[in-house]
């Protein structure tokens, strides 16, 4: 009973230092203006503290060095958590452009890459002829492309309460699935995404509404969105190479298969429409859902769902030894019909639109050109935060 108690310390830790860096930070996050105000494009009527990102930062930091066992190259990656932590809370505070957090973003992955030598250089075979592999540069430039994706998937899934914190909870449940079903034992790594897990649970009580809480009282900021997106990215890399790999790169697409697909369709979308790929506007699926009706727990309900499918399907493709290409052609094929669907339900949107339309207003984090969007978006949809 003492052997359990002391694994389950850490755990306990990560979970109980996050829910009391929430409720100690709420107050004087109000007081200091570190707050989400509502305006005509939000739900929330009253500013909302916006300290989840940090308190799930420090909470999973303290609480990893006292694991027992620490995952690989530890310092390496809470520095470049830390930072991307620190980014993430200027951004909500202040606001910075893209290019600059392009550039924090990369130094991050430079600190995986080259501190951590965690990198993408084997990507199965793709094609069904032969291992693809990537070399020096290319797979240091593919490695930086994928971690900035990934992060950005899961700072743009943020729009509905739970969302984002539901996504990473469960591609970071499946991992933990593949950890502990590999023939080769991996405890740091394993007792470290539990320790995710029970961080992400911690913010979760106060951001996901339920039966108890019809709304969030606080949100995970930029801060906490990068943070999620870049440690999901570290172990999602670090577990797909080298000999002691517990699943194949495929196998990682689709544990986040649905905020990649959105990411990537939308900007798609913009791109073809002539707007920059970054522009915040309502093609996200979650404001999708809402214009066909879906109130905010059914839409979130809906898209964790496919999430917890999407995982699941890679990780029962990965446990019947599926080779990876199949796994990839399947993945775009899937792809082809998100944006097949997607895209017409957006079109739909816009023809549905009243008559009157209004502009919709210049954010702190957009800075692309003003374009028209439906009035009732305005009262109807939350921006990605």
């Amino acid at each position: 009973m003492a052997l359990i108690i002391m694994d389950m310390a850490p755990l306990l830790l990560a979970f109980g230092l996050c829910v009391g860096l929430i409720v100690l930070l709420i107050r004087p996050a109000r007081a200091w203006g570190w707050v989400d105000r509502p305006t005509t494009r939000k739900h929330h009527q009253t500013p909302v503290p916006m300290v989840g990102g940090v308190a799930m930062c420090a909470a999973y930091g303290l609480s990893v060095l006292v694991l027992p066992v620490q995952p690989h190259s530890c310092r390496e990656l809470l520095i470049a958590m830390v930072l991307l932590t620190l980014l993430g809370l200027y951004d909500d505070l202040r606001a910075i452009r893209p290019a600059i957090r392009f550039v924090f973003q990369s130094s991050a992955v430079l600190v995986m890459a080259l501190g951590g030598g965690i990198m993408l250089g084997n990507l199965g075979d793709l094609f069904g002829l032969g291992e693809v592999t990537l070399a020096g540069g290319l797979a240091l430039l593919f490695t930086l492309f994928c971690v900035v994706g990934v992060i950005n998937a899961i700072n743009m899934s943020d729009g509905l309460d739970g969302l984002a914190g539901g996504l990473a909870l469960i591609a970071a449940g499946w991992l933990i699935v593949l950890v502990r079903i590999a023939p080769i034992s991996h405890p740091g790594d394993s007792d470290a995404l539990l320790a995710l897990v029970m961080v992400i649970t911690g913010f979760l009580c106060f951001n996901l509404r339920h039966p108890w809480r019809a709304r969030a009282s606080v949100f995970m900021g930029d801060a906490g969105s990068t943070m999620l997106g870049f440690v999901l990215a570290w172990f999602l890399v670090h577990l797909s190479q080298g000999r002691e790999a517990v699943m194949s790169p495929m196998t990682a697409v689709w544990l986040l298969a649905l905020p990649l697909m959105d990411t990537v369709g939308v900007m798609i979308r913009r791109i073809r429409t002539g707007r920059s790929p970054f522009a915040a506007d309502c093609q996200h699926l979650h404001h999708l859902l809402l214009s066909c009706g879906l109130s905010d727990g059914r839409a979130t309900a809906l898209l964790l769902a496919m999430a917890l499918m999407s995982g699941a399907a890679g990780v029962v493709a990965h446990w019947l030894n599926v080779p990876a290409h199949p796994q990839f052609y399947a993945f775009l094929a899937l792809f082809g019909l998100y944006y097949r669907v997607t895209s017409r339900l957006w079109e739909h949107q816009r023809s549905a639109a009243p008559p009157g339309t209004v502009e919709r207003r210049r954010t702190p984090h957009s800075k692309s050109v003003v374009t028209p969007v439906p009035a009732f978006h305005q009262e109807s949809v939350q921006d990605e935060r």
